[in-house]
C-alpha cells in the first residue's frame, strides 16, 4: 500500500530501517520510578508516563546505533499506559512530549516514526486517539516537509472516520448485483457487523474461505446474530461472477474504491466488527479473531 511504501522510506531515511551497529546501552535513558508516595496502579503509571522522558535529552541527536533503544523505549512508554495510566494523563504527555522534541526536528521524526512502526507493522495496541496525538502533531509542524504533513493528516482523517467507539464512516459501496449503496443501506436485525474488507489476492480467497467454512461462524450468521459483508477494495472485479463463488451465499458483498482513502486499513484482508448502530467495537483484526470471537 502507499501508505507503508512511504513509511518504509521515512524510516530508512531517519536511520531506524538500517544495518549499523546495536548500540551496547541496556536502555536509551534511565526510566523513571514512582515514588512511595503513589499508592494504587493508576498513579503509579500516571507518574511514570508523565515523567517518562526527563531523563531524556531531546534537544541532542539520538546516538548512532540507538535506533532498537529507542523503539524498546516506546514500547516501555505505551506498555505503562495500557498497564493503568489514565488516558488524559497519556495524551497529555505525548503532546507534551512532540512539542519538547520539535527543538530537535530529526528526534521529532524518529519518535512519529516509531510510533508508526509499531501501529502498522507490529499491530500495537494503541488508543486511537494515542496515535492521533502523534500524528496530528506531524501533520501541524509547519516546518515539516508537505509530503509528511499530507501522509500524517491523512492518517488523522482515517482514523477518525473509523475510531473505535465511534460510528464508522458510512461508505459507498456497488453490491454484486451492479447496485450501488451506502453501509448505513445494510440494516438487519443483527446484533454484530462483521466487515471483511479484501483484494483479489490469493490471501484474501483463503482467508475469505476460512472464515466462510468455519462451523461455529457460520451458524452465527444463519441465526442472524451475525451479518458479514465482503468489501472488495478497487473496482468491481472484472470477473465478478466467478469470484463470487467463493463467497458465502448469506454474506453481502460487494466493491468499493474509496475505503482504502476514508478507512484506517492496516492489513489486507483488514476485518472491523461493529455493533448495530455501526459503531466500531473492533477493527483491523484477523479471521482468527473472528473465529475465537464467535466459538465462544
Amino acid at each position: 500500500m502507499i501508505m507503508k511504501r512511504f513509511l518504509y522510506i521515512l524510516l530508512v531515511a531517519i536511520g531506524l530501517i538500517s544495518g549499523g551497529n546495536a548500540s551496547s546501552q541496556t536502555t536509551l535513558f534511565e526510566f523513571p520510578v514512582a515514588p512511595d508516595t503513589c499508592s494504587d496502579i493508576e498513579s503509579r503509571c500516571n507518574y511514570s508516563v508523565q515523567h517518562f522522558w526527563d531523563n531524556c535529552n531531546l534537544t541532542k541527536p539520538f546516538e548512532a546505533g540507538s535506533d532498537s533503544l529507542l523503539v524498546d523505549a516506546m514500547v516501555t512508554y505505551f506498555d505503562i499506559m495500557r498497564a493503568g495510566a489514565n488516558v488524559n494523563v497519556s495524551l497529555s504527555s505525548v503532546r507534551d512530549l512532540m512539542f519538547k522534541a520539535q527543538a530537535n526536528h530529526d528526534n521529532f521524526m524518529k519518535l512519529i516514526g516509531v510510533a508508526e512502526y509499531l501501529l502498522y507493522y507490529h499491530d500495537f495496541d494503541f488508543i486511537d486517539d494515542l496515535y492521533v496525538a502523534f500524528a496530528k502533531s506531524a501533520a501541524d509542524a509547519s516546518w515539516a516537509k508537505k509530503d509528511a504533513r499530507n501522509h500524517y493528516g491523512e492518517q488523522c482523517r482515517r482514523i477518525e472516520a473509523s475510531k473505535l467507539g465511534s460510528p464508522i464512516y458510512n461508505f459507498e459501496f456497488t453490491s454484486i448485483t451492479g447496485a450501488r449503496k451506502h453501509l448505513f443501506d445494510v440494516k438487519s436485525d443483527a446484533k454484530l457487523y462483521v466487515i471483511m474488507f479484501s483484494d483479489n489476492g490469493s490471501g484474501s480467497s483463503i482467508e475469505r474461505m476460512r472464515l466462510s467454512t468455519d462451523i461455529a461462524f457460520g451458524q452465527a450468521v444463519e441465526s442472524g446474530q451475525v451479518e458479514v459483508i465482503n468489501i472488495v477494495i478497487g473496482d468491481t472485479p472484472k470477473k465478478w461472477d466467478s469470484d463470487s463463488q467463493s463467497y458465502s451465499e448469506r454474506w453481502i458483498v460487494g466493491a468499493s474504491k474509496e475505503v482504502s482513502e476514508k478507512l484506517d486499513l492496516r492489513i489486507i484482508p483488514c476485518i472491523y466488527i461493529l455493533d448495530e448502530n455501526f459503531t466500531v467495537i473492533a477493527k483491523n483484526k484477523t479471521v482468527d479473531f473472528v473465529k475465537n470471537l464467535t466459538s465462544r
